[in-house]
């Protein structure tokens, strides 16, 4: 009888995580939304800004390295070739409050420079503004413990970005006449981003507001090359490999594996 309680009551614990660990499809328009609005107010204004737009492969691979609760960079980034950026929270995830915290990370960064100041670090903000990135997906994992945290029962949110950010030598963006040096292919100014002719509008990001708090990347700006430092908390980029999408795909899966079993054991211990 004590068993079948236990087996019932871990079932519960992990659909309710995975539940609790889905970003909902509101989550995901917050994110993609409050990443354009924050590109088209960025100061100086930007010659050329690309629209960011949801990406279902980046959300595979943020997915699976999400679920392994660490805040140490993915040390498959380097093979991916792509951005990524983190953040950890002990409270309800909120995804305005995440967005905003890694915006917030302007005050630090010199334009003219192209560097951080002296202390903080800003890379996060950098990688969100970068102009040529125009795809992003995340993911969240609700986690009872966290590497690199103390705190228990926390969130952990994954974006992953393509093409990479944080180019060393680079400005995320040229500064300019908003949409002044729009591409051809990129030929219409919405909002001071450049866009293809005829492209909808998102709708507008919700409001949400719990408290937070943010895990910041630490190392430099950017890197000679996209690079991966697993020792420290940094953002890494650059182009998608399809053998790593595959594998991450099978992780995904795999980790589905437990979950099956156990509603299997559940629906038996009930009939």
């Amino acid at each position: 009888m004590h068993r079948n309680v236990a087996l019932q009551c871990v079932g519960l614990w992990v659909i309710l995580n995975l539940v609790a660990s889905h970003l909902t499809e509101d989550q995901k328009s917050t994110i993609v939304n409050m990443h354009n609005e924050f590109r088209s107010k960025v100061q100086p204004s930007a010659a050329f800004m690309q629209k960011v737009m949801w990406d279902e492969e980046l959300r595979l691979v943020a997915e699976a390295y999400a679920s392994k609760c660490t805040l140490y960079a993915n040390p498959q980034i380097k093979e991916l070739s792509i951005g990524e950026s983190l953040f950890a929270s002990d409270k309800p995830f909120n995804a305005t409050e995440a967005m905003l915290d890694w915006f917030g990370e302007r005050v630090d960064y010199d334009y003219e420079n192209n560097a951080c100041l002296e202390n903080p670090m800003c890379p996060l903000y950098t990688q969100m503004v970068w102009a040529n990135s125009n795809k992003v997906g995340c993911a969240t994992y609700l986690c009872d413990t966290v590497k690199g945290l103390v705190n228990k029962s926390t969130t952990v949110l994954v974006c992953n970005y393509f093409p990479q950010g944080n180019v060393k030598g680079q400005r995320p963006y040229e500064s300019g006449e908003p949409c002044s040096k729009c591409q051809d292919n990129l030929s219409v100014c919405e909002e001071n981003i450049c866009v293809v002719e005829n492209m909808f509008s998102s709708v507008e990001p919700l409001s949400e507001d719990p408290e937070h708090s943010t895990v910041s990347p630490e190392g430099p700006l950017a890197t000679e090359e996209p690079t991966t430092l697993p020792e420290e908390l940094t953002e890494v980029h650059g182009r998608i490999n399809d053998t790593s999408l595959e594998r991450s795909r099978s992780e995904i899966q795999s980790a589905s594996a437990p979950l099956l079993l156990v509603v299997w054991l559940l629906a038996a211990l009930i009939l």
